[in-house]
């Protein structure tokens, strides 16, 4: 973990699918902002305000944050690979369903669509 100092600013490359972690000192505040992708590009809105551990990310492309801490307090930040849970995890499985099967699935079947394409 890299610590800002007091007052500190830092512009933080973020890798795509990557995490970043920011700890703030107990009672303190920072800020993180989504700068543009590349230097001089406008930023993706106002900083947000931290008054607490945050996590930002995972982003499909590379990004950069700016990040910033009050005088009086201490920023931490991480970057590290995102955990995804396990493509299995959502889907038990997929099935093709007889016309029999997918009318028994509710009791009226024309609320039901299947696209077939």
């Amino acid at each position: 973990m890299k610590t800002l100092p007091l007052g500190g600013s830092e512009v933080v490359s973020l890798p795509s699918y990557n995490q970043l972690s920011v700890t703030v000192s107990s009672g303190g505040t920072g800020t993180v902002e989504r700068l543009g992708n590349n230097p001089g590009e406008p930023s993706f809105g106002a900083p947000t305000t931290l008054n607490a551990n945050a996590s930002f990310g995972p982003f499909p492309v590379w990004t950069r944050h700016m990040l910033r801490c009050i005088p009086s307090s201490l920023m931490s930040y991480d970057i590290a690979p995102a955990d995804f849970p396990a493509v299995t995890s959502g889907v038990e499985r997929i099935v093709n369903l007889s016309q029999a099967e997918y009318d028994a699935l509710t009791p009226d079947p024309a609320t039901l669509y299947l696209i077939v394409g």
